[in-house]
């Protein structure tokens, strides 16, 4: 075969054709994103602002209006092959957008998302309205005016979920309730503008409802299919990390088979793509590769090339000074009508104020969705001319700019509004989302994390709501070899982001067992690889939780379990992170003792409820600890007992329930202080938890009074053996209770008690101590 052939040459003799032209000037955008991005970074700005910028610099109001490179980019028949890779790219990522989604968010938030779509829509379409009718006789348009009604509506209600996706993760929103919440509404209100068009037109014509009806159809089987395949393919090769590029393939084919048969109808495919996506089975190794093969190329070239095609559409030389005018009208009636839609919805649902101004903002942004809703059924638009779609494309491209750059300066201004904020658990109440980050190097750790997120997740059913993460951390040799960047470790599967380099077979393990965890439990862990350093890793993950919005941070004790009973020392080095971690960390962190054959097992799947003490001797970390603890006590597998150590020289006060006296000096709820400051702020908290778990039965609470550190030690041999796990605070202070027990002290990152059951051979359980995060960001510095 001729090699000319292969690059479209239909003459032989012609150096540029379309499809070369087409993939150099995707190179000229990646260039000029770049360098726009870099200028305008400074300033808060996000990606697409300057991608847009980048696609605007070579449309035909600047570069392109020099001959020759109008020549070069505008070519003949350029049109099909730019309306086939726009295509290609918008259905990837609407299926990656898709995969990505938080699912779980989005039906808790079902009714504000909604809300601020129906309102959003009410005022845009009331605006349309008003300004139908002076849009009429300014463009003489004689006939067809619901067709321009709707024209308008579609144009000045549209929000572009790619753009708002995109700048949400540029700016670490991405994890945030206000970020989410935004994503979610941008998705609502732009597939239903794909609907309400799609049906509205397939009225009007009469030709197109049996095909809607067929599209459902095959969207509907695709789906049904890939919850075949996902669980299938998997099992032709377990031993395997991920899917190989060949099995990926597959699901992209059937794809682009159902995209481009709704495309061929005039239809918008991103309603079924997005379906298709957002329906995929979310556990197991199939999801974990697609994300994993889609993300990268998809973010750093995919987007940035869509959205400067948008700014390239970009066109005023035709316009008058009338379509000026309507182009400054539609403008403003876009921002108005998001605006005042947006805000009213926040004073309904009583969304906080300082995000009244960001939420239309963003929301007002437009993309390509809107260009090709514009571009098809040119036959029902008996009024569309050339100039009236450069000037709604134009109002388009201005109104992203405008809104993206106004969102970006409310965000840079009220930064604080937006930051993470660094509570404790004491002030979380159970109703509210909670993010835990479990940290593990290897398979063995995996186990314990898993163990931890089963217990704090509750029962099967419960409806709480819980966001596990795991990260995987692999520590770096100080000097590589080669310095491959994160994408490039992948080779048909193996080696894919660097795992099987750092930590051989970790990897492959860590999923299978998340894997059958999700598969068990119906909860979804998502997974987190941190390659590092390993006197930088302490850094990265305190930036991690900040960017990450976690809640608390639980990271594996140095030493582990052995078959035999006893325990080995892993290594200095993650004793000393762990170490920096405690002292650095902008929130609660949680070290957990693993005693894994004689300690605390996985609730789901275990046959027996499994006791739990929760220690508390008073202070900011007990009762942090016992906070954390609310999560426990909804697990019906696990039966939690609080147990209160009383020094016997503190003065009884009242109690905060009826006294029952029992054997053994055990009295039920005598709240004792150490001085009058703690001792307020741990009777108030007591308080509140016994209102609310044991005189409902859920939680026991016991109360032992000591003397001294040796009669703690005494106690803490007693209760040894009758639980699985203990959750204890780190710290307390100059505790008389907890007096010469540093004199047999081993890891003082631990706690004394915290110590005393992690090395004790009298105590068989699993330990988890935790402590209040105290850290106010200076640097990171090294003990």
């Amino acid at each position: 075969m001729d090699p000319k052939l292969l690059f479209c040459l239909p003459q032989g003799d012609a150096l540029f054709n379309p499809l070369n032209t087409m993939f150099i000037q995707m190179a000229c955008i990646l260039v000029f994103s770049q360098l726009f991005y870099l200028l305008l970074k400074p300033c808060g700005q996000a990606g697409p602002v300057a991608q847009i910028l980048a696609g605007i610099v070579l449309s035909p109001v600047l570069l392109s209006r020099i001959p020759t490179v109008k020549e070069f980019f505008l070519q003949k028949n350029a049109a099909d092959y730019y309306s086939f890779f726009s295509f290609a790219l918008r259905t990837s990522f609407m299926f990656l957008i898709g995969l990505e989604v938080d699912l779980h968010f989005m039906k808790r938030n079902f009714k504000k998302a909604a809300v601020i779509t129906c309102s959003s829509f009410l005022a845009c379409g009331l605006l349309s309205f008003a300004f139908l009718w002076l849009f009429i006789p300014m463009f003489e348009i004689k006939e067809d005016y619901f067709t321009l009604f709707l024209v308008l509506l579609i144009t000045v209600s549209n929000t572009a979920s790619p753009v708002v996706f995109r700048s949400i993760a540029d700016w670490k929103l991405n994890t945030s309730e206000i970020g989410r919440l935004t994503i979610s509404c941008a998705l609502f209100i732009e597939l239903t503008d794909v609907v309400l068009y799609t049906v509205i037109i397939a009225f009007i014509s009469g030709s197109m409802i049996g095909d809607l009806v067929l599209f459902v159809f095959g969207t509907g089987f695709l789906i049904l299919l890939n919850r075949f395949l996902a669980p299938w393919l998997p099992k032709r090769n377990p031993k395997e990390k991920y899917l190989s590029k060949a099995e990926t393939l597959v699901f992209f084919i059937f794809l682009l088979i159902i995209g481009i048969t709704i495309e061929s109808y005039d239809v918008n495919s991103s309603v079924s793509v997005f379906a298709i996506g957002i329906m995929f089975p979310r556990q197991g190794k199939t999801h974990r590769t697609l994300i994993q093969r889609l993300s990268y190329p998809i973010h750093e070239f995919v987007l940035p090339v869509y959205f400067g095609y948008i700014g390239f559409r970009f066109s005023i030389i035709a316009l008058t000074t009338r379509y000026y005018i309507g182009l400054v009208i539609i403008v403003i009636v876009t921002l108005a009508g998001k605006f005042i839609g947006v805000i009213s919805a926040c004073m309904y649902l009583k969304i906080p104020k300082k995000h009244w101004f960001f939420l239309p903002a963003i929301l007002s942004v437009k993309g390509h969705v809107g260009l090709l809703l514009l571009d098809s059924n040119y036959s029902e638009k008996k009024w569309w001319t050339t100039t009236i779609h450069d000037m709604m494309v134009a109002a388009l491209v201005i109104t992203t700019l405008v809104s993206g750059v106004l969102a970006s300066f409310l965000l840079k201004g009220r930064e604080k509004d937006f930051a993470y904020e660094k509570t404790s658990l004491e002030s979380h109440d159970t109703n509210e989302e909670l993010r835990v980050l479990s940290c593990v190097y290897g398979a063995r750790q995996a186990r314990g994390a898993i163990s931890l997120v089963s217990a704090l997740s509750g029962s099967r059913g419960a409806s709480k709501p819980f966001s596990p993460l795991l990260m995987h951390l692999g520590p770096l040799p100080k000097k590589r070899k080669s310095e491959l960047m994160y994408h490039e470790h992948d080779e048909d599967g193996a080696n894919a982001n660097g795992d099987d380099e750092f930590g051989t077979n970790d990897g492959l393990e860590i999923n299978d067992s998340i894997d059958s965890f999700a598969k068990d439990s119906k909860i979804l862990i998502q997974q987190v690889k941190l390659v590092t350093q390993m006197l930088n890793m302490h850094a990265e993950i305190c930036n991690a939780t900040e960017d990450l919005r976690v809640s608390i941070v639980f990271l594996p004790f140095h030493k582990h379990q052995r078959i035999d009973g006893k325990t080995t020392n892993d290594g200095e080095l993650l004793r000393q992170m762990n170490r920096n971690v405690l002292r650095h960390a902008p929130c609660s962190i949680g070290i957990f003792v693993d005693r894994n054959i004689t300690g605390f097992q996985q609730p789901h799947g275990f046959d027996s409820v499994q006791h739990v003490a929760a220690l508390f001797f008073g202070g900011p970390d007990d009762r942090e600890a016992l906070a954390l603890c609310k999560w426990l006590s909804n697990n019906a597998l696990i039966h939690l007992t609080v147990i209160q150590f009383v020094s016997e020289d503190s003065k009884a006060e009242t109690p905060v329930g009826n006294a029952t006296t029992r054997d053994n000096n055990e009295v039920f709820l005598d709240v004792m202080g150490r001085d009058q400051t703690e001792q307020e702020t741990d009777r108030s908290f007591l308080e509140e938890f016994y209102n609310r778990f044991v005189t409902t039965g859920e939680v026991g609470f016991i109360e032992k009074r000591v003397s001294n550190g040796p009669h703690t030690l005494t106690i803490l041999r007693e209760i040894g053996e009758m639980y699985s796990l203990f959750v204890v605070g780190k710290s307390r202070g100059d505790c008389p209770m907890t007096l010469r027990m540093k004199d047999w002290e081993e890891c003082p990152e631990l706690g004394t008690v915290g110590d005393f059951l992690a090395s004790s051979l009298d105590v068989n359980a699993s330990v988890l101590v935790v402590q209040r995060q105290r850290y106010s960001h200076d640097s990171f510095l090294d003990d």
